[in-house]
């Protein structure tokens, strides 16, 4: 038998007791920057969405996002769940490009640091922290061996509520098990944004950026013992995942290695036309959000009022969301739920398609168009 097989075998038998994570992002070219446990929040970067990848840790049939600026300067997410983290363990595999630099993991709450993973700059040895809901230190611990140069390691850290314990594990292997005696039973915040890559904002305290690979990035929402840790590579698999679309990179030319982020025309026919479902079921949300790059504006209301009838902006003038939809309430409730929207056009075409075009500045000037209404979100709902 072969020994891949073996293995394989043997993730089956440990994944069946081992928790299971909250999240998980592979971060390669399976499934871009798409959560593909739970479809949960996916993973933003600055600019458009190409990267440069390269080849994973052993056993993960998919390539690995690179982390460097000006490609990928850094990647985010942001974390809204009702509870807050007790138990919580993060594992990601990592391969530093050179001697390990800058910040892996930042996770800010109410603006305020609550986790980071920083690399000392002169000897490459990992500072870990974390700060809890009142921003009160809740343990700090030096772990040595996380990134090697131009090496993959399985890197995961945790910290278990009731003792307070922070333990870190290096490719299976236990290299820090501490209690530092800061206190015990502390929470950490469930809302906020966790930051890959980088500080937020990017390089505030100087030269933060960390150059190399990251791959399969999870989130337990209980510790991990050594069994466990086996069994965390089980779920980088993507025969575990359940992907709403296939996602595909195409290169972006002959000489470069970056490839850029195309949409798969079946995963397109899903939003062809939005209906409020769309809008008001949360997953249906996320989903369509991710599919069109659009922000969250984070407001669930709004006023607009409406403009001459019959006067619009011209054609051809630039949007941030142009769609098909049932009718005008779902367009409405469209520019209030995307980030940046501050007016929209509805077009009736005498069927069943209607138009809505979303936009982030007031155009002007507006000219005749008849089946148009035009509307601007008033000022004290910006």
């Amino acid at each position: 038998m072969h020994w891949w097989i073996c293995y394989f075998a043997l993730l089956d038998i440990v994944a069946e007791t081992a928790p299971s994570p909250l999240f998980q992002w592979p971060l390669g070219d399976k499934s871009g920057l798409l959560e593909v446990l739970s479809q949960g929040p996916s993973m933003q970067k600055p600019g458009n969405h190409c990267f440069h990848f390269g080849d994973n840790a052993v056993n993960i049939p998919y390539q690995a996002i690179r982390i460097e600026s000006p490609t990928t300067p850094h990647l985010s997410v942001l974390l809204n769940e009702q509870n807050s983290f007790r138990d919580l363990a993060i594992s990601m595999y990592i391969r530093s490009s050179g001697k390990p630099k800058g910040t892996l993991l930042q996770y800010n709450s109410d603006s305020a640091e609550k986790i980071r993973v920083v690399f000392d700059p002169f000897e490459g040895f990992a500072v870990i922290s974390f700060r809890d809901e009142y921003d009160i230190p809740a343990g700090i611990v030096v772990a040595d061996g996380i990134a090697v140069p131009d090496t993959w390691t399985h890197v995961i850290f945790q910290r278990a509520y009731k003792t307070g314990r922070i333990t870190v594990y290096v490719n299976g292997e236990n290299v820090v098990d501490e209690d530092d005696e800061f206190q015990d039973e502390v929470s950490l915040p469930a809302t906020g944004q966790l930051f890959l890559g980088n500080t937020d904002p990017p390089n505030s305290e100087g030269d933060q950026q960390f150059e190399g690979f990251i791959s399969c990035l999870q989130i337990f929402t209980h510790t991990l013992n050594t069994k466990d840790v086996i069994a965390t590579q089980k779920f980088c698999l993507p025969e575990q995942w359940n992907l709403g679309y296939q996602v595909n990179f195409v290169q972006e030319n002959e000489k470069s290695r970056i490839r850029c982020e195309t949409v798969n025309p079946d995963s397109a026919s899903k939003y062809e036309i939005i209906t409020m479902s769309h809008l008001v079921n949360e997953k249906n949300w996320r989903d369509l959000k991710d599919h069109f790059r659009w922000e969250q504006s984070g407001k669930s209301d709004g006023y607009f009022r409406l403009t001459e009838n019959k006067r619009a902006p011209l054609p051809g003038t630039l949007t941030i969301g142009n769609v098909k939809v049932v009718d005008l309430k779902t367009c409405a409730r469209l520019c209030i739920r995307v980030g940046g929207c501050m007016a929209f056009a509805f077009t009736t075409s005498g069927s069943d398609v209607n138009k809505c075009l979303l936009f982030d500045v007031i155009p002007a000037p507006l000219i005749m168009q008849s089946n148009v209404k035009f509307f601007v979100k008033k000022r004290d709902t910006y």
